[in-house]
């Protein structure tokens, strides 16, 4: 048993406490405001604020969500949040209005210095390990340089607040908002509800993903969905984090977004926007970019209640913003007020670490940083591009929790491999360089699976039709090129083929297709190995009937028909690659840079994923 202060009360450090306890540890946590819940506690959160990411993804795997699935407000994800926190007596192990001043390492302990409720004296807490859950937005970027100069009032999206809404709406002030991600969205929207004078600058195009999956208003649906259940595949991670895109390489799986850009299922003003956005990644397309999960701003700018200047450069003189929308013309506007929606950054003054690198790609898994892999982990510095940042924080204190007990190692050169894995994704992610939290949904959730035993697995009746599926497919494949296939006849295969198709909705209450095409909830990897659950999966499976569950829509009938196609290829493609890929692991040459990396199936190309023989024949 380890002695471990938790820092931060927030989502990531309530689940590190609950895990740490969990796993028979000695915890404290440390908060330095009087409640628990982090930035959805606190007086940053700007008015209506609704979650990108639905209610089920954002819940632990062991505390599912009882509400139905639906997009939450900041109020109802913080009791939530209460809700978990009582349900495990998380409370009697948090010391509030506690600050950490300072933590050092001497001789395998860590010396905390702590402020307690600000005029007390200095405490100090000896403890084995020190896990850090402070939150990848703690303070407000600075004012960016061009704007120094500006007269009128500057303030952040933590700043915006009914107060400043009244002011706008009352005299009709003209608004400059700086981002376009999901605050900057939200703001953005609600400003042009309040003046005619609102206009956003972008510096480059940016890549949207709407909430729900179609081109109908935004919040109205939110509104709605609060009432009325929606099927689960048309909430944006069905199409983002299933199992069947994952299953692709990343050219598919990019080139199927361009192909739903050009059709008329998603809000035309977002599909012009993405495709802008990813003219210099043609092949990756918004897989090389961060997504903001907010169509808002997009709507409201196709009704004409906004403007959106998108040009790399502006300059400021008083309170007269110059567009340099080329090299020659610059187009100048007034503003009485500009609302910074450039997100935030993190810092460590209090870790007294020597030669400690801050950027969450220099640890790995975006966890343990080099040479202290044994008693210092950040939780809550893996962003995934599609999913929440929850579930990523849970598997990583679940692992920590048995790293501390002895039951589970580090990889020895786990120092290498964050290298090695930092290097893939600021190549992978190059269109949002300085977005060092970026990584992907299932290839890191089943890269910490993998070490642990957590991967999730289907029936074996789903794994024996499937794998005579596919054969089916092999023997139709040898069908065009041969006539006369002496095993079986190309009338027995269409038939092999259809019947075991239809058993995939059959299986088990067709937990195949809930598996290819349902989000992929944490809850997955709770059903084996250590602090296994598998009724807890059960439960939420059966909340979503395959029929009634699932959406026939345009945009859904589309992403079966190319998810189906590209399955029989890409099964194909890997069969190729995998004895080459094979050899050169084995040779130490690893898998980045190499010329069929991205071939593979993208739920192997970063973080550290394992790729092993049974996927070639696992659904």
């Amino acid at each position: 048993m380890k002695r471990i202060a938790v820092i931060g009360a927030g989502p990531c450090g309530l689940v590190a406490l609950k895990e740490m306890i969990e796993g028979g540890h000695d915890a404290i946590l440390l908060e330095r405001t009087s409640d628990i819940g982090g930035v959805f506690s606190s007086n940053t959160i700007y008015p209506d604020l609704h979650l990108t990411i639905s209610n089920w993804a954002m819940a632990f795997s062991d505390f599912p969500d009882p509400q139905r699935l639906c997009y939450p407000s900041a109020t109802d994800y913080l009791n939530y949040l209460r809700s978990y926190a009582r349900h495990f007596d998380l409370e009697r192990h948090i010391i509030y209005n506690a600050e950490v001043t300072s933590a050092s390492y001497n001789n395998n302990q860590w010396l905390l210095e702590v402020q307690e409720n600000e005029t007390q004296a200095g405490v100090e807490y000896a403890v084995d390990a020190l896990i850090v859950a402070t939150g990848a937005n703690q303070l407000p970027q600075t004012v960016p340089p061009e704007l120094k100069p500006f007269s009128g009032l500057i303030l952040h999206s933590s700043d915006y607040d009914t107060t400043f809404r009244a002011n706008v709406r009352k005299n009709k002030l003209r608004v400059l908002v700086i981002g376009g991600g999901e605050s900057g969205a939200d703001i953005s929207a609600d400003l042009g509800t309040l003046t005619p004078h609102t206009t956003v600058w972008l510096r480059r195009a940016i890549c949207i993903g709407p909430r729900y999956l179609t081109s109908l208003p935004e919040m109205s649906q939110v509104a709605s969905n609060k009432t009325t259940s929606f099927p689960a595949n048309s909430f944006l991670e069905a199409a983002t984090t299933n199992r069947m895109s994952a299953a692709q390489n990343v050219y598919t799986y990019g080139f199927f977004r361009k192909i739903l850009w050009h059709t008329s299922v998603l809000n035309r003003t977002l599909s012009n926007l993405c495709l802008t956005s990813t003219e210099s990644a043609p092949l990756m397309n918004d897989q090389a970019t961060y997504v903001t999960k907010n169509q808002r701003m997009c709507e409201a700018w196709e009704s004409g209640i906004i403007n959106v200047r998108t040009c790399p450069q502006i300059s400021v003189r008083g309170r007269t913003v110059r567009f340099h929308t080329s090299a020659r013309v610059t187009e100048p506007r007034e503003f009485d007020a500009v609302v910074l929606c450039t997100g935030f950054r993190c810092e460590f003054p209090w870790l007294k670490v020597k030669n400690f690198d801050k950027n969450p790609r220099a640890w790995y898994l975006h966890c343990f940083p080099k040479d202290m892999g044994q008693c210092l982990f950040f939780v809550g510095y893996a962003r995934p591009h599609q999913g929440g940042i929850p579930a990523m924080a849970e598997m990583l204190a679940r692992y920590v929790a048995l790293l501390l007990r002895g039951e589970r190692e580090l990889p020895r050169d786990y120092a290498e491999r964050a290298r090695r894995d930092g290097e893939a994704e600021r190549e992978y992610y190059h269109l949002s360089p300085n977005l060092h939290t970026l990584v992907d949904y299932n290839a890191f959730l089943e890269s910490v699976a993998r070490k642990v035993g957590w991967e999730p697995r289907l029936p074996l009746s789903c794994v024996v039709v499937f794998n005579i599926h596919m054969l089916s497919v092999g023997v139709l494949a040898l069908g065009l090129v041969k006539k006369n296939w002496p095993l079986l006849g190309f009338r027995d295969a269409v038939l092999l083929w259809t019947s075991t198709l239809a058993l995939f909705f059959f299986l088990h209450d067709g937990i195949m297709i809930k598996w290819w095409f349902f989000p992929n909830w944490s809850v997955w990897y709770r059903q084996r190995g250590p602090g296994s659950n598998p009724l807890l999966l059960d439960n939420v499976l059966r909340r979503v009937n395959v029929w009634k569950s699932t959406g026939v829509t345009t945009g859904f009938v589309l992403l079966v028909f190319w998810s189906w196609a590209t399955l029989y290829m890409q099964w194909l493609i890997s069969m190729a690659l995998f004895i080459p890929y094979a050899v050169l692991s084995l040779l130490g040459h690893g898998k980045y840079r190499m010329w069929g990396t991205r071939l593979l199936p993208k739920l192997f190309v970063l973080h550290d994923a394992q790729w092993r023989i049974m996927d070639l024949f696992s659904p």
